[in-house]
């Protein structure tokens, strides 16, 4: 997948998620979870788009799975709501046997992916 075209996206439509959900995490590309961590799978990867890190205030966005305008967006909305939520609580929820689809967290995130419309560029497939 070109870079490029994600980049583009990111360029144009970041500032004003960023400013909408007052998130100001510095956006990075990576293809996957590996490449950022400079490691060789050891196991099959999830279909993971993106993760913010709390203790670096970044997003990282894995194009090996954005296949469009629409999953760029999503996941910048995503991990923005993540910015503004509390580290501690996230994983002291998933410690009381709640999961992706459980978590409060999660489910706030996704709720807010909904809003993606707003910020569309009418682009075409990336890549």
């Amino acid at each position: 997948m070109e870079q490029l075209n994600i980049k583009n996206i990111i360029n144009k439509v970041y500032p004003e998620i960023a400013k909408d959900y007052s998130c100001n995490a510095k956006v990075e590309l990576y293809s996957d979870i590996f490449e950022r961590l400079n490691c060789i799978s050891a196991i099959e990867e999830g279909e993971s788009y993106a993760e913010y890190s709390w203790s670096h205030n970044k997003i990282y966005l894995y194009t090996n799975h954005l296949d469009n305008e629409e999953d760029v967006i999503r996941s910048l909305i995503h991990e923005c709501v993540h910015s503004n939520q509390c580290y501690e609580l996230y994983e002291a929820l998933y410690k009381c046997n709640l999961d992706y689809d459980t978590h409060p967290y999660e489910i706030e995130a996704e709720y807010e992916e909904e809003n993606w419309k707003k910020y569309k560029l009418n682009t075409t497939k990336v890549g």
